[in-house]
């Protein structure tokens, strides 16, 4: 069992603190992934979802306790902005400095690890200007080196499963995980996001099968 910090919710109520440690025993157990990208998975939902209260703080813990480094979880911020929305990840970031104060973690700016020129999967936009911008704005953030390009895959797909997005968009970033994970682990990746809320993931794992098929 992977150890996750659940002493916030045994405050308020012990019988929600043991179904979620039933349902993370569930979800983590899943073997296509780490613990270190469903960290970043569902740390990346509540900045989607704007959910910044006690849910983020704990993922936030749980994050520095597994030891991801508080320069990766602002890389995991600004990678997720154009997905989330620049006011959420504005929300997210500030958020994200009153936990690391209560944690009292180190927050000296790192050098950055950007790579010029990078390019991101192609979104339909049939507006010139909106797929400037989204080539643009897309481009930036999978210039983000801290997270490697299968967790930026991997969040890009529960991005849409927060938004419950599962068009176009979807699919092409289903087969931009497939370049780095394979089709199970891509199933354990959308499985995973069923923690976040089990209709979006039946959803999800309905119009990830009808991309693998097409793939």
């Amino acid at each position: 069992m992977v150890d996750l910090p659940s002493g916030p919710l045994a405050e308020v109520d012990l019988e929600f603190q043991k179904m979620a440690l039933e349902t993370a025993g569930l979800t983590f157990a899943l073997a296509g992934t780490g613990v270190r990208e469903k960290l970043l998975q569902v740390t990346a939902h509540d900045i989607c979802r704007g959910h910044l209260g006690l849910a983020f703080s704990m993922h936030v813990t749980a994050l520095h306790a597994h030891g991801v480094p508080y320069a990766d979880v602002l890389a995991l911020i600004r990678f997720v902005a154009p997905y989330a929305g620049y006011p959420a990840a504005a929300d997210a970031l500030g958020r994200l400095a009153e936990v690391a104060a209560g944690l009292g973690l180190d927050t000296t700016p790192e050098p950055s690890r950007v790579a010029a020129g990078t390019s991101a999967p192609g979104w339909p936009a049939g507006d010139p200007w909106l797929a400037g911008f989204l080539a643009s704005r897309t481009g930036r953030a999978w210039s983000e080196e801290r997270l490697s390009a299968r967790e930026r895959a991997f969040v890009t797909l529960t991005a849409h499963v927060a938004r419950r997005a599962f068009g176009e968009s979807f699919r092409r970033h289903v087969a931009l995980a497939l370049r780095t994970a394979g089709a199970d682990e891509v199933r354990d990746a959308v499985r995973f996001t069923a923690e976040l809320g089990v209709i979006d993931a039946a959803d999800a794992m309905e119009a990830l099968e009808q991309a693998l098929t097409a793939a």
